[in-house]
């Protein structure tokens, strides 16, 4: 064993190793003891949820507590309310953070067989469809991040392709920061859906084309284009398929248009943890799933005819997403 010298790096990382262990026990308890459904119907004290649960209020309160300290759930007085954070988590699809994914990983160990495959066309669409909304809600912040650094280049009435759309709220974001800009999307009935209802909610509905079909065979149009995007889709593509969608992509482009890869990339040391764990994620949820990194598009990039692209990471949450842009080569 090395010898423990107390250093603070050592002591920091151990700490939030610990918490992080901690943290997942008190949150999975308080769903399977049934604390935040007892507050999902209003305010209670620690006495009347202990009653309800039918657990001992003196722990009780201190797992309240804990709740707390992680923002779900706030302490007003004598009572506890649910935080906008956790009404999310117990009405989504998120409410166990992905248990049934990471219960698999020592299947996944031993076989290299993931519990699904997302990635595959006959089962995206429902996947897809339940994780859109909760997805365009984590990612909100790096899209605005990233529409203020693709609309600096962009004309007011700029064309937008969203290829793989999801909630669309990469595009849609776009859209909403130059005034007659339009966003076309591909991708399944079901998911385009939940970009419709985006699209109302950043007040641009008028302004969305819907294009229902599975986004690797649907006709575009040449020369339509000012940009296109490929928001969380390369993770997902062998390195033949991303070849072949930049191929597809590229004469949609006008003069100068360009692509932004949106993904999850290396270059935030922030993201590191997320970085890292989101590549365990995707190897538990498809088949072909792969962290590219901006080395590894960069040739499938130009051999489609774009310029040399270049990373611009997005420093917030979750810190570990970029966008991978390169320009239509000049004629």
């Amino acid at each position: 064993m090395p010898r423990m010298n107390g250093s603070s790096d050592m002591l920091t990382a151990y700490f939030r190793l610990m918490n992080a262990s901690g943290a997942a026990h008190v949150y999975r308890e308080s769903v399977r003891a049934g604390v935040l459904a007892v507050l999902e119907a209003g305010p209670k004290t620690a006495e009347q949820i202990a009653g309800q649960c039918g657990i001992h209020p003196r722990p009780t309160k201190l797992l309240l507590q804990a709740l707390a300290a992680l923002e779900l759930v706030e302490n007003r007085g004598p009572e506890y309310n649910l935080t906008p954070l956790a009404f999310l988590l117990t009405s989504s699809s998120y409410r166990n953070l992905g248990d049934e994914y990471w219960a698999h990983l020592p299947t996944l160990l031993k076989t290299d067989k993931p519990l699904v495959q997302m990635d595959d066309a006959a089962q995206s669409e429902a996947h897809y469809q339940s994780q859109a909304a909760i997805l365009g809600w984590m990612l909100t912040p790096a899209a605005e991040c990233a529409a203020a650094i693709l609309a600096a280049d962009l004309p007011s009435e700029a064309a937008i392709l969203d290829l793989g759309a999801g909630s669309a709220v990469w595009s849609l974001t776009l859209a909403s920061q130059l005034p007659a800009a339009a966003v076309t999307a591909v991708d399944w009935p079901a998911v385009l859906e939940v970009a419709a209802e985006k699209a109302e909610e950043l007040g641009v509905a008028d302004r969305l084309v819907r294009v229902p079909g599975n986004f690797h065979e649907v006709a575009l149009p040449p020369n339509r284009f000012d940009v296109a995007i490929l928001a969380n889709v390369s993770h997902l593509l062998t390195p033949e398929g991303n070849a072949a969608l930049l191929r597809k992509v590229q004469p949609t482009l006008r003069r100068q248009g360009r692509v932004a890869i949106i993904d999850v990339f290396p270059g935030q040391d922030d993201g590191d943890v997320n970085r890292t764990l989101y590549a365990i994620g995707l190897s538990l949820r498809t088949a072909h799933g792969h962290v590219y990194s901006p080395c590894e598009l960069e040739p499938l990039l130009t051999d489609a005819g774009f310029d040399k692209p270049q990373l611009i990471p997005l420093p917030v949450p979750p810190f570990a997403v970029g966008i991978l842009v390169a320009r239509v080569k000049s004629p």
